[in-house]
């Protein structure tokens, strides 16, 4: 797998941020040293840190995203950053996840967000899913996908797609992993219809040093999520140990 996606969510201080990241570095720079070979990882935390760590962050062990933008540039939107607020401190930005979904935002915004953060340089990470398991996941899944990405050209455009049922996340297990390869398999074969040549797909939904294992059997597969897992430097490097990657 290539990617390992930390999503802070409302976690951590900024003091607390910076001694994670501090503690997580040192032990990805441990593993250089020892020759292993590591995933891409981003760590997406609080707008709050995203200052501080990218004055720290080793650029050859971690990027750095952000967990939301507006889809304007400036303007009277009180409490929200636009994607030109966060070029020069992000490279990746979140749209779309399943709390922002819940929370009221709807499948234009979530498009407009796309193409706003593409238009100013960063990569959008698109979560697309369905609500509750059964009959209509995939329908409902693919017509977040096509119209999350409506904005864009996705055979020029940079982009992830995180796999997020929401049903799955801050649930006691994750999704069954037959369920995810046959939705991955689904959003991927989408992409290519859609121009996209070399799509990337993450699994997100309460992933963790212990079910990692299922996941990294899966070739469709490009990466995997986490939250809960990566508010700790130890289990977050356990991780690591646990994934088998491909390049």
């Amino acid at each position: 797998m290539k990617y390992l996606l930390a999503n802070w969510k409302m976690h951590t201080t900024v003091e607390q941020a910076v001694a994670l990241v501090q503690e997580i570095q040192h032990g990805l720079r441990e593993r250089v040293a020892r020759g292993q070979q590591l995933p891409h990882v981003i760590i997406c935390p609080p707008f709050v840190s995203l200052v501080p760590l990218r004055a720290m962050a080793d650029d050859h062990l971690v990027s750095l995203g952000a967990q939301n933008c507006h889809w304007e540039v400036e303007g009277p939107h009180t409490g929200e950053i636009s994607p030109a607020m966060l070029t020069g401190l992000a490279q990746y930005v979140l749209v779309g996840h399943s709390e922002r979904r819940a929370a009221g935002e709807s499948d234009e915004q979530i498009a407009s967000k796309v193409a706003a953060a593409a238009g100013a340089g960063l990569t959008p990470i698109l979560f697309v899913g369905e609500d509750k398991p059964g009959a209509g996941a995939r329908e409902q899944t693919e017509l977040r996908l096509k119209q999350g990405i409506s904005g864009i050209n996705v055979g020029q455009q940079a982009l992830l797609v995180v796999y997020e049922p929401a049903w799955a996340i801050g649930a006691d297990r994750a999704a069954d992993a037959s369920h995810v390869e046959e939705m991955v398999i689904a959003i991927k074969n989408l992409l290519r219809q859609l121009g996209m040549s070399r799509p990337h797909v993450l699994y997100g939904g309460t992933v963790t040093k212990e079910n990692i294992k299922q996941f990294r059997r899966l070739d469709v597969l490009d990466g995997v999520g986490a939250t809960r897992a990566s508010l700790n430097a130890d289990g977050f490097l356990a991780m690591i140990d646990r994934m088998a990657f491909r390049r």
